[in-house]
């Protein structure tokens, strides 16, 4: 009667499974499934996307990279679940802890270049017209951990130090302007807040060409529209698109408007691709973000049914954005266009997928190279440099083929 019992259920199942063809009718079911805890019987009737989900849900969110400061590292599970990457999910990455800040007396401060120095409170900020801005902010050591090197002493990032956000704020160009650039203006200046424990470190301090400021850089105060965290820049942190992240400087306090470029530690020696032996000041700065795509469906080891196995993923670049995303099965030897889905969002990435007639058990490696506006293909294997930034990979995802 036990056993009558089961299969009855479980075909009871099934059948409840075929009619779930809405993605908020899968979401509830996957959250019932896991509350009744499913034996393996009924686990065996759900099909591969519901394999899939369940995956994605029982991985964790984060790979501690460094306890403090906060490296957290985002899983391609955590990842895949939305195009818009949840603030809880979202990667963590500072230079020094966390800054303590009273938000009551905190003020931003524009001053160097300027006829008309600035000093404004986060209300007076908020009250500002604000901008919204969709777009990708990626650790330039993201993928650091799988560069072939030597030795280095940065944080061994794999794949998920990187996420897509709503950001909003005020322009920077708004503040800009209100404070009145003088004409050998050629810089702006972030200073942050956080610093490190020895007094012998210095601060972290970034800069960017006043024209970038004036294009589309947005202080965000908000991100995926709630209040920033401390973790992630509260009060107020830049966020400069198609850059790499340490351009976008948290817990920003004063922007100074300079003629020259920072001087600072982390401008003038750090964030630089620098070839093995060579010199950091007159090495190439570390600063658009390069073309790049990420599988997120199926994730790495996974057990794909014979058949129809879909292929999904997300695709970024610089300025110029992403123009198309080619999936291969045969080890690079054939590539076939994925189709993306949504509006192409300047500086967002992009989500895409495809399909693949999977019919004998085999294992296979899935690869996705993407190719931006500018022409601009993602490589076989970066090239490498000293500090390990910008790996921009092709990503290989290794699967097996079974019943």
């Amino acid at each position: 009667m036990l056993l009558c019992g089961a299969m009855t259920r479980r075909r009871d199942q099934t059948s409840d499974i075929r009619a779930l063809d809405s993605p908020l009718a899968r979401r509830e079911f996957l959250t019932g499934t896991a509350r009744a805890a499913f034996g393996a019987a009924a686990l065996s009737a759900l099909p591969a996307w519901a394999h899939h989900a369940l995956a994605a849900a029982a991985a964790p969110d984060f790979i501690e990279r460094n306890d403090w400061p906060e490296h957290w590292e985002s899983t391609i599970a955590a990842l895949g679940r939305a195009p818009i990457t949840p603030n809880d999910v979202f990667f963590a990455r500072s230079h020094f802890p966390v800054p303590k800040i009273d938000i009551a007396t905190w003020k931003l401060e524009v001053s160097g270049l300027v006829n008309t120095p600035l000093s404004l409170t986060l209300d007076e900020l908020r009250a500002m017209e604000t901008t919204d801005l969709t777009c990708v902010l990626e650790c330039a050591g993201n993928g650091r951990g799988l560069m072939k090197l030597h030795n280095t002493s940065g944080t061994q990032w794999e794949y998920g130090a990187v996420g897509n956000a709503a950001w909003a704020g005020p322009r920077l160009s708004v503040l800009l302007a209100r404070a009145g650039v003088k004409a050998e203006a050629q810089h702006v200046w972030f200073e942050a807040m956080d610093f490190a424990p020895m007094p012998a470190t210095p601060p972290f301090s970034r800069s960017i060409p006043i024209a970038k400021a004036n294009a589309d850089v947005v202080l965000a105060h908000s991100m995926n529209g709630t209040a920033l965290t401390p973790l992630h820049g509260a009060p107020l942190r830049a966020v400069v698109p198609g850059w790499f992240g340490m351009a976008s400087t948290k817990w920003i306090a004063k922007i100074s408007v300079e003629a020259e470029p920072s001087s600072n530690h982390f401008m003038a020696k750090g964030y630089r691709y620098v070839e093995p032996g060579g010199d950091p000041a007159t090495s190439p700065p570390v600063e658009d973000l390069r073309v790049k795509s990420l599988i997120t469906r199926p994730l790495e080891g996974a057990r794909v049914t014979p058949g129809s196995v879909r292929v999904q993923g997300y695709a970024w670049a610089g300025v110029s954005g992403v123009k198309l995303v080619e999936v291969s099965i045969d080890g690079g030897k054939t590539w076939k266009a994925a189709g993306f889905s949504g509006d192409a969002t300047p500086y967002a990435w992009r989500q895409w997928a495809t399909e693949f007639d999977l019919k004998t058990p085999k294992k296979v490696t899935l690869m996705a190279r993407a190719t931006d506006g500018a022409g601009n293909v993602q490589p076989l294997e970066a090239k490498i440099n000293a500090s390990g930034y910008g790996n921009n990979s092709i990503h290989r995802v290794n699967v097996d083929v079974r019943a």
